[in-house]
């Protein structure tokens, strides 16, 4: 009994401890999870929240392990710190790969897909953010619609960048018609449920889907208008104009509204590029986007406001950090000089823009050799990967077709073993047939040879009685046995017969005158052979002729 209670302590003990750890569990992924969501609001303190994590990971599961592994690559990658190499990611990946949640899948491909679009290794940066896509879309409700929509981004960015504006388009409509339902269906669980609430703290990234609505239709506007399609381009700025009144100008699209008012402002929108600009105007420094000098060089350029344009633009120069930027101010200063009528001004930033085209010439043909070798590694290592396929796959062929060859012949060998089998016994059976038959016919020769040397000797018998009968021979105490002995033999069963109807032992001299009456011997005979009074031996055959009947009649007493 003490031992029973002692058992039942250590496994109560042993399941509190597995409750505790599972709990522990539970808190460190809701932490990496809030850690997560927080990187979209503040940086700083997802990074704190990250760094205070760390030794509790430690003791973690694989599972929570990774997780925290791929909050890390987020961190890296939201504070633009390219990548040496995709190794960490694609371990992440490749874990995720393996698991049934497509959400995990989808954001491991994601950032994986970030560390190739960083390295410029196009062509996997496009195969793995269509693979985010497609877990996103597998993953239904609970997929992480920010990152599925940034997936579509990027792929139209990349489409971009290699010149294939249809196809630019048609991800830029289909990142439109995701915000779009994922606004619905947020509307719609608000409507049904409107008390909801996460029960975790934070705001899944489920929920923002219809809040970059602006965002993904400037996408569409920026793709017709590569294709050259000025009504359709400003009908989707229009459109992204309203969605931006109705999330009331977020400084975090400070980027979208910045190309809105380029846009607008080179075909003369000016309506909609003057609140466009107030608003950029009133944001902070540090809030308003990298290209607000050069927008605000070109609405004073296009309003024919010429001094203020070329202020921006000489800002906007000094501050470039790269020779497309440079570019576009240089461009922007000569053509203003034009128009002010200051030629050797107009002259001068034409030598820039000349020095500054040569750049982005000398930068542009390093990109595309750059893209060229990485095109050609992408394919080449497929190709290493398809030829490393089809050699699993022919020794997997030759391992199958060597299995059924051993096993043909394996099976052909139990076959003969079989067939040989079935012959020897076939042959034992038939042998020992024959040496059954050939002890039979001995047995039955035997037999009847036995049966002719006792009937050989039964009639001597009954011919030496005779022979006594006549006064020839003296009767002997054996001589009664062989007599016995040559009656069953002559007449098999009579004997017995004689013992069933008597029910009860014969007397000896009753048997001995049925016996000598059988072998046809007269009752004065029978009186000499048994030296008895004649009247005592006719008393014996009328009782032998009572107890026998028809027994007596037979060949030899006729």
């Amino acid at each position: 009994m003490k031992n029973l209670r002692l058992f039942l302590a250590v496994l109560c003990l042993l399941s509190m401890l597995s409750c505790g750890e599972t709990r522990q569990e539970e808190r460190l992924l809701e932490d990496i999870e809030r850690t997560w969501q927080l990187c979209e609001t503040s940086l700083t303190e997802a990074g704190m929240r990250c760094e205070a994590m760390k030794d509790s990971v430690q003791e973690a599961t694989e599972y929570a392990r990774q997780k925290y592994d791929l909050l890390c690559i987020r961190l890296r990658d939201k504070c633009d710190i390219v990548p040496s190499s995709p190794d960490s990611a694609k371990r992440t990946a490749a874990y995720f790969e393996g698991r049934e949640s497509a959400l995990d899948r989808e954001r491991a491909y994601y950032y994986l897909a970030s560390a190739y679009r960083d390295l410029r290794d196009y062509p996997r940066a496009v195969t793995f953010f269509l693979k985010a896509a497609d877990a996103a879309e597998q993953g239904g409700e609970g997929a992480d619609t920010l990152i599925w929509q940034n997936s579509l981004s990027q792929l139209r960015h990349l489409h971009m960048l290699m010149l294939n504006y249809e196809e630019e388009l048609n991800v830029a409509k289909q990142a439109v018609e995701l915000a779009m339902t994922s606004s619905e269906a947020q509307a719609g669980r608000r409507k049904t449920a409107p008390s909801a609430g996460n029960h975790t703290g934070y705001t899944s990234g489920t929920d923002r889907g219809g809040r970059n609505m602006a965002r993904y239709l400037m996408d569409v506007a920026a793709a017709y208008k590569h294709l050259g399609d000025t009504l359709q381009c400003l009908h989707h700025c229009d459109l992204a104009y309203k969605a931006m009144e109705r999330e009331q100008f977020p400084e975090g699209q400070a980027d979208a509204m910045a190309y809105m008012l380029s846009i607008y402002s080179q075909f003369g929108r000016q309506e909609k590029a003057g609140p466009l600009l107030r608003r950029l105007s009133l944001m902070a420094e540090d809030r308003r986007p990298h290209n607000y000098e050069l927008c605000l060089a070109r609405f004073f350029e296009d309003s024919h406001l010429t001094d203020s344009a070329t202020a921006h633009y000489i800002i906007y120069y000094s501050k470039a950090t790269d020779a497309a930027g440079r570019y576009e101010a240089a461009a922007g200063m000569q053509r203003c000089m034009m128009r002010r009528g200051d030629f050797r001004q107009a002259a001068f930033w034409g030598q820039r823009l000349y020095e500054t085209n040569d750049s982005i010439v000398a930068q542009r043909t390093f990109e595309q050799t750059q893209r060229a070798q990485d095109v050609y590694r992408y394919h080449r290592d497929v190709e290493a990967e398809r030829d490393i396929m089809q050699r699993g796959e022919r020794i997997r062929l030759f391992a199958v077709i060597s299995g059924l060859a051993l096993l043909s012949i394996v099976l052909g060998l139990a076959a003969f073993y079989s067939f040989r089998k079935k012959r020897f016994i076939e042959e034992i059976v038939g042998w020992k047939k024959l040496l059954e038959e050939k002890a039979l016919i001995n047995k039955e020769l035997t037999r009847i040879a036995l049966m002719h040397n006792a009937e050989d000797k039964a009639e001597a018998t009954v011919e030496h009685f005779h022979n006594i009968a006549a006064g020839l021979s003296r009767p002997e105490m054996a001589s009664w046995k062989e007599l016995t002995a040559a009656i069953d033999t002559l007449y098999p069963g009579f004997l017995e017969e004689i013992e069933r109807r008597e029910s009860k032992p014969v007397r000896e001299p009753l048997l001995r005158t049925i016996c000598l009456m059988k072998i046809g011997l007269r009752p004065a005979e029978i009186a000499r052979v048994m030296d008895a009074a004649i009247q005592t031996v006719w008393n014996r055959v009328k009782r032998a002729e009572e107890l026998c009947g028809d027994l007596l009649a037979s060949p030899g007493n006729a």
